[in-house]
């Protein structure tokens, strides 16, 4: 009799430890995330750049494309073209004393000029052009009476100085048969007067409210100056 309890215990015991090892065995592929536990969702980026120090994530957006110059310039010698509209832009600007006497007389070009780049021996940031220069030095190119703004002053942030000092250039060549009160050639009293013709176009710019002077080593205009060339600009200027 108390064998047959003593097996009736027995069978029990191992019935039920078949049953929890079959448990556990169903639910060992799964996992129970505590509720404490927070999921967060985190969206793909479109674009990723790779770099070992850092990463940039990155929207996508949308790239308009940059106009590309189409014009009579592409085949000058010297051409760059990347900034030739923010150029156009500049000039639509300059102020209207210059403006009055070169407008549509002068071609304004957003290059390196080649000749003088063998010259000085770097791109430089402009050039006055009057008589059509080619690279080897002849005369005759088809930008004759031509500014040329190089890449080099929009990277140095200087476009608009440099753009006002050469359209003093070209304002002075322009005007050359213009004279002063006593019958002489203002442009050559100009010269005189500041030193040279260099200096003259780096005074015309700090006279138009610029900065950027190359040749110019006197700094501020003083009054004088100013109203020299007041009165320089008020009698040759048609405009």
């Amino acid at each position: 009799m108390n064998n047959k309890y003593i097996f009736s215990f027995l069978f029990l015991v191992i019935l039920t430890a078949v049953s929890l090892l079959l448990f556990n065995s169903q639910t060992s592929d799964s996992t129970t995330v505590p509720e404490t536990t927070t999921t967060t969702t985190t969206t793909v980026p479109v674009n990723i750049s790779e770099d070992e120090e850092s990463v940039q994530i990155l929207e996508e957006e949308k790239v308009d494309e940059q106009s590309l110059y189409d014009g009579p310039y592409l085949s000058f010698a010297g051409f760059e073209g990347s900034n030739q509209e923010l150029l156009d832009e500049l000039v639509s600007t300059l102020p209207a004393e210059l403006k009055g006497v070169i407008n549509n007389k002068i071609l304004f070009i957003n290059g390196c000029h080649q000749y003088a780049l063998s010259v000085v021996s770097r791109c430089p940031y402009g050039v006055w052009d009057s008589s059509g220069t080619y690279p080897d030095g002849t005369k005759g190119a088809e930008w004759t009476l031509s500014i040329w703004i190089s890449d080099r002053a929009f990277t140095a942030g200087e476009q608009r100085d440099v753009l006002i000092h050469e359209s003093a250039h070209a304002w002075s060549y322009l005007t050359r048969n213009c004279n002063t009160e006593n019958n002489a050639s203002f442009r050559k009293d100009a010269w005189g007067y500041f030193g040279s013709e260099e200096q003259f176009a780096d005074a015309m710019v700090l006279y138009f409210g610029g900065s950027y002077n190359r040749y110019r080593l006197s700094g501020d205009l003083t009054n004088e100056e100013t109203s020299y060339i007041s009165n320089y600009i008020g009698t040759c200027s048609e405009g």
